[in-house]
C-alpha cells in the first residue's frame, strides 16, 4: 500500500477525551433515567453518535430519554471538565510533527461537532497540524459507521480513498473507514480502551491494531515507503 494521506478520528486517537466526554454523559443519563457508570457508557456507546445513542435506549426503554436532557448544559459541562483535564494522547504531536515534516498529508475526521473539534484540538495544541482539514460528521449526510466523512476528508486532501490510512479507535469508525474503501488501523492506546477493545476492532475489520504510538509509527513509516 502506497499511504499520501492518513485521516485521523480525534476523541480517542489525537486526544485522551472518551473517558472525561462518557464520564458526563452517563451522568446526564443516569439523571434522565437510565443508570450508566462510566466504564458502562465507553463499553455501549463509545464512537456512537447522540442520534445512534437515543435510538437504541429508546428501544431498550420505550423512552425518549433525549428529549428530557439539556444537551446545552451537558455541553456546557463538557466543555468545562475538558478545559481542566483535557490533554493530548501522550507524544502524538511529535509524531505529528514528523509525519508534517515528510509533507504528509493530513486530515481529522470525526463524529464530533466542528465547534467540539475546534475548541479540543486548540486545547491541546493540536488544530495547526491538520487546518484546515478538519471534518465533522455534522457536515454529511450519515454518520459512522457510513464512509462519508471520510469519503469528504479524501475529496478535500485530493487523494484517491485507496491511498488513504485511516486511524481509529472505535468500530464504527473503523467500520466507515473500510467503507470508504481505505486502510485502517486501529489505535488503542488511549485511557478509555479495554484489554477485550483491540479484538473488536479487528472483529470490525481494521488491518492492523496498535497499542502505542512507537509502534504505530513504524507501521505507517512502512507503508509511506512502499
Amino acid at each position: 500500500m502506497n499511504v499520501n494521506a492518513i485521516i485521523w478520528d480525534c476523541d480517542g486517537v489525537l486526544i485522551d477525551s472518551e473517558i472525561l466526554a462518557c464520564r458526563v454523559a452517563s451522568e446526564y443519563y443516569t439523571r434522565a433515567g437510565f443508570p450508566l457508570t462510566t466504564s458502562e457508557y465507553i463499553r455501549r456507546f463509545a464512537g456512537h453518535g447522540k442520534a445512534q445513542i437515543a435510538a437504541i435506549i429508546r428501544e431498550e426503554t420505550g423512552k425518549d430519554l433525549a428529549a428530557v436532557i439539556d444537551w446545552t448544559q451537558k455541553e456546557a459541562d463538557r466543555e468545562a471538565l475538558f478545559e481542566a483535564e483535557l490533554r493530548a494522547v501522550p507524544g502524538i504531536d511529535k509524531l505529528l510533527e514528523q509525519f508534517r515534516t515528510l509533507r504528509l498529508l493530513m486530515a481529522v475526521a470525526s463524529g464530533s461537532s466542528l465547534r467540539r473539534l475546534k475548541h479540543s484540538l486548540r486545547l491541546t495544541g493540536l488544530w495547526d497540524y491538520f487546518d484546515p482539514h478538519i471534518y465533522s460528521t455534522e457536515q454529511v449526510a450519515r454518520g459512522k459507521p457510513a464512509p462519508d466523512v471520510y469519503l469528504l476528508a479524501a475529496r478535500k486532501l485530493g487523494v484517491s480513498p485507496d491511498h488513504c490510512l485511516v486511524i481509529e479507535d472505535a468500530e464504527h469508525g473503523t467500520r466507515a473507514g473500510k467503507a470508504a474503501g481505505m486502510t485502517v488501523y486501529g489505535f488503542v492506546g488511549a485511557s478509555h480502551c479495554t484489554a477485550e477493545w483491540a479484538e473488536h476492532l479487528r472483529a470490525a475489520g481494521a488491518d492492523a491494531v496498535f497499542f502505542g504510538l512507537t509502534d504505530l509509527q513504524a507501521a505507517v513509516d512502512l507503508s509511506i515507503s512502499n
